[in-house]
């Protein structure tokens, strides 16, 4: 789709491995909601261009599907990288290269890592380890970013951004 000098291009995808909590949100939630009521639903990878800027692949969840980004080229990935510390190096290198290296991205901007039951009001932290390992992921794509030529940027809340710009 166009929405002005903006093309979006959504790309069927997977949802992070287990989904366990399958189905779709069919009414408004109200918050705060148990973890169950947050289901899953469908899962998109989305290509973002703008002639002027560049283009960027939103990867809201550590899900992918083999190939269904090649041919894609994108300078900056938004990498969701929520519970890949559970799933293991040769998960990570799987999800790294049907993501980031399909595209050809440089600099990779981490998201969904954080417990997002917390209030934005708060502190960021990571997910609790019961549900992530953030330390094990920040290895495996410190040790995968650097093979790569490949940088990794955490953002800061509520702090204006420029991904393009190292």
């Amino acid at each position: 789709m166009e929405l002005g000098p903006w093309r979006v291009t959504a790309v069927p995808s997977e949802h992070c491995p287990p989904d366990r909590y399958p189905g779709t949100i069919d009414q408004p939630l109200a918050v705060p909601a148990r973890a169950g009521a947050y289901r899953c639903g469908e899962a998109w990878s989305l290509l973002v261009e703008h002639d002027a800027v560049g283009a960027t692949l939103v990867q809201g969840s550590a899900g992918f599907v083999p190939g269904a980004l090649d041919g894609l080229r994108a300078e900056v990935v938004f990498l969701g990288i929520g519970q890949l510390g559970l799933l293991g190096p040769e998960y990570v290198e799987g999800y790294w290269t049907h993501t980031v290296l399909a595209v050809g991205a440089r600099r990779v901007v981490l998201t969904h890592w954080d417990d997002f039951f917390r209030p934005l009001d708060r502190p960021l932290r990571a997910l609790p380890y019961a549900g992530d390992d953030l330390d094990v992921t920040m290895r495996e794509l410190r040790y995968l970013a650097g093979r790569d030529g490949v940088s990794l940027h955490f953002p800061t809340l509520g702090r204006r951004e420029d991904p393009w710009r190292s």
